[in-house]
């Protein structure tokens, strides 16, 4: 098998575990999420400023300069978020940021004017909002969004389609797009089933020599209504998006097992630094670890035996999550998609 160039083209940065939300289905937060029982501490300034540093090495080195994702958790409650960003825009990286929108007042300016995209979580009308997220939070993140308009930062509103929203999935768009986002993606919720959570335990040992505690958050298995509720409406959905019958881009994202990519191309393209400086290839899948950069140097991690391995793992097809994935269908990783 002829694999795909590795070219480290996008860095996500989860700058802490922490979140002042806690959705039930977050595989974070949520009733299983893999953070609720963790105590481990979020990297200090300083160790992600080293993190910085060997990415401005790398483009040096390269000339490939990696776009930046900031997250969590929620990386607005990130002490040092502020310095982090300024730091990232003073060495000339693009930045994202992705986050619930409920603390973007606080850092409005910086938002505004620093970052390329601001992916904020929004799932339907103020009602569904609310009850999936918390009281008043819709509110609160509309009237937020209006302090962005303006600036150079394009609004992407990421939803996640779950039982609380699938009978509505078709008018979503028509909701949010009052709100005046540049893109909305609507995506649906991970859901594993038990079979599917042990055989992925299992390549994980085997393969790896990894336990994989934290893929029991996404393990779920009464989905039968939910999913055929969500394939009918998807397909209304699709209709209004290839009609053109939103005012605003709307895309739908289906599971990996719904589009023609063979593999996830993330392995090869993206990394992403935990807030306890593990290094991973997955943002939802969080048992594989490559290394950590408290011990190891950053691009030594990316290029090393095991992140090869992982690579020709996800390359074969032998990963039983994969097609239980959103991004999976993602072609591109450059800072110009």
């Amino acid at each position: 098998m002829v694999l795909p160039e590795k070219k480290l083209e996008m860095v996500h940065l989860q700058l802490t575990r922490k979140c002042n939300l806690r959705c039930y289905f977050c595989g974070q937060w949520g009733r299983k999420g893999f953070f609720s029982g963790g105590a481990d501490a979020d990297m200090r300034f300083v160790e992600w400023c080293r993190v910085i540093d060997r990415l401005i090495e790398y483009r040096k080195a390269s000339g490939i300069s990696p776009e930046i994702t900031l997250w969590g958790g929620e990386p607005l409650v990130y002490p040092e978020f502020r310095a982090i960003v300024e730091n990232l825009r003073a060495n000339e990286f693009q930045l994202k940021l992705i986050t619930n929108g409920v603390l973007l007042d606080r850092f409005a300016d910086l938002i505004k004017y620093n970052f390329k995209h601001v992916h904020i979580s929004i799932d339907g009308p103020r009602e569904i909002h609310d009850r999936i997220r918390g009281q008043s939070v819709f509110d609160k993140v509309a009237a937020n969004v209006k302090l962005l308009h303006g600036g150079t930062a394009k609004i992407i509103f990421m939803t996640v389609i779950s039982p609380d929203n699938v009978d509505i999935m078709p008018e979503i768009p028509y909701t949010l797009e009052k709100l005046g986002p540049d893109k909305i993606i609507l995506h649906k919720l991970i859901y594993l089933s038990s079979a599917e959570c042990a055989a992925y335990k299992n390549w994980m040992k085997t393969t790896f020599n990894m336990d994989a505690p934290a893929i029991d958050s996404w393990a779920k298995d009464d989905t039968a209504d939910y999913l055929s509720k969500l394939e009918k409406n998807a397909k209304i959905l699709q209709h209004e998006i290839d009609e053109r019958k939103f005012s605003t881009e709307v895309v739908y994202l289906p599971h990996g097992n719904a589009a023609a990519s063979p593999f996830c191309l993330a392995p090869f393209r993206r990394l992403h630094v935990a807030y306890n400086g593990d290094v991973l290839y997955c943002t939802d899948f969080y048992d594989f670890k490559a290394g950590n950069v408290r011990n190891n140097d950053l691009i030594d991690i990316f290029n090393n035996d095991i992140s090869e391995k992982f690579r020709g793992e996800i390359a074969a097809g032998n990963c039983p999550t994969c097609n239980h994935c959103a991004w999976k269908n993602n072609k591109s990783y450059t800072p110009a998609n």
